[in-house]
């Protein structure tokens, strides 16, 4: 909290929030450790318009609990003594002069789909990692500026979570390996990500401002000491703002063994693995190509879908994602021991009737699984396909076995199994309509 220990509603910026408030530069990202103010920070960023009719911001948290019980619970302390009203229904600030402040959640990737035609002149996200880059690219794309009101993309987070490595990636100038920036400089980016000189045509300015604990004299000793009771990565990431901090340290799936492809390369077979979400995981398949036994990379994994539904949502997915990559992919599904793991088997198998199914039965514990294919990356005969995908598959495969997720190492594992177990002239041969 930044904000002073008394009752009165006077709110005081840190020295750091006052750099980022005071920061000009169309893309910040605000952060790096805990304690630094960062969600009061985003609350208070966009009251600098909201006398203007025009002004419309959104504020955005993975899930609606998260968002209830930090920005919206907070925005009451400090936008009500600014004369701003709230609508519940729309979670909605509306202040004296016309501007707007909402609050949004995206749950899966396709909710950001929700906001498709809307216009915005600040969209902020608190802790980034938490989301993917697809939803953080598309949200930008809804910036607008009207009638004097400046756009704005603001972000704060921590190291660590399933968008660690795009995050870390987006502003590598400053958070990556060899950081060529200093905090708080500012760079100038192409619409297609690549480093250009400020002047360039449609380039936008970005920067990173750090905050740590050490900012915040409103935190005493006590948080100092829960934070220093966590396990070494998590503290290091959480006190320390390091972003070289990793779970399992790339033990079987180092960051640094993968090699990055621009386009997808020919490939004589693929397999989609799918692995199914249980307890709140996500359902995710995994399209693992192989290039042939004299090529080098041998083995791409083309493509990783993934979603959070219902059953049926997920039969949906699995019947349009075969229909998309076509009859020549082999889909495999995992079968569960036990009747109810041999009925839903059968049940794809049933629905993906004209398809060359095949049915996994998993033996052995995950990281026994997951070595022949860890192999294989660590020897350099592994490649990915960049993609919005890619950041969390290479984010999750890193921190197993201690992650707090392992379905794409699972659905991967899976894929790379049955293309090294079934010989070439088993697979199913029809032209591929994947595009």
């Amino acid at each position: 909290m930044s904000t002073s220990p008394t009752k009165s509603p006077e709110w005081r910026p840190l020295a750091a929030q006052r750099a980022a408030l005071a920061c000009g530069a169309y893309e910040l990202l605000y952060g790096g450790a805990a304690g630094g103010g960062k969600s009061d920070y985003l609350l208070v960023a966009p009251l600098r318009w909201v006398h203007l009719p025009a002004s419309r911001a959104i504020l955005f948290r993975r899930s609606f609990p998260e968002l209830e019980r930090t920005l919206i619970a907070r925005s009451h302390t400090l936008y009500r003594p600014l004369g701003a009203s709230y609508h519940a229904t729309r979670r909605e600030w509306a202040f004296p002069g016309g501007g707007l402040v909402t609050f949004g959640y995206l749950e899966s990737p396709t909710d950001a789909l929700r906001y498709q035609g809307a216009e915005f002149s600040f969209v902020g996200f608190d802790e980034l990692t938490h989301f993917d880059e697809a939803s953080y690219r598309y949200l930008s794309s809804r910036l607008r500026s009207a009638h004097g009101v400046p756009v704005r993309l603001r972000a704060t987070t921590n190291p660590g979570g399933p968008g660690h490595e795009w995050v870390r990636h987006r502003w590598g100038a400053w958070i990556g390996r060899e950081p060529t920036a200093l905090p708080g400089e500012r760079r100038w980016y192409d619409p297609d990500g690549r480093a250009v000189i400020d002047g360039t045509p449609d380039a936008l300015s970005r920067v990173f401002l750090p905050a740590a604990l050490r900012d915040n004299p409103y935190l005493g000793t006590a948080y100092r000491a829960q934070l220093l009771a966590l396990d070494p990565v998590t503290r290091a990431q959480l006190l320390d703002g390091d972003w070289d901090a990793a779970v399992g340290e790339g033990a079987l799936f180092h960051r640094d063994w993968w090699r990055m492809l621009d386009t997808a390369p020919p490939v004589a077979r693929s397999v989609r693995a799918w692995d199914f979400g249980a307890g709140g995981d996500a359902t995710v398949g995994v399209l693992l190509g192989d290039a042939g036994h004299d090529v080098t990379p041998r083995w791409v994994v083309l493509d990783v879908v993934s979603h959070r539904g219902p059953p049926h949502e997920v039969h949906r997915l699995v019947q349009a994602t075969a229909a998309r990559d076509g009859r020549a992919v082999t889909v495999v599904v995992p079968q569960d021991p036990g009747q109810a793991g041999v009925d839903q088997a059968a049940s794809y198998t049933r629905e993906l009737a004209g398809y060359d199914v095949r049915t996994r039965r998993p033996t052995g514990d995950k990281v026994t699984r997951a070595r022949p294919w860890s192999a294989q990356v660590g020897a350099g005969n592994a490649a990915l396909v960049r993609a919005p995908w890619t950041a969390a598959f290479v984010a999750e495969l890193h921190a197993f076995p201690e992650g707090g997720h392992d379905d794409q190492v699972d659905a991967s594992a899976d894929a790379f199994a049955t293309l090294v177990d079934t010989p070439a002239y088993a697979f199913t041969r029809v032209p591929s309509t994947r595009r």
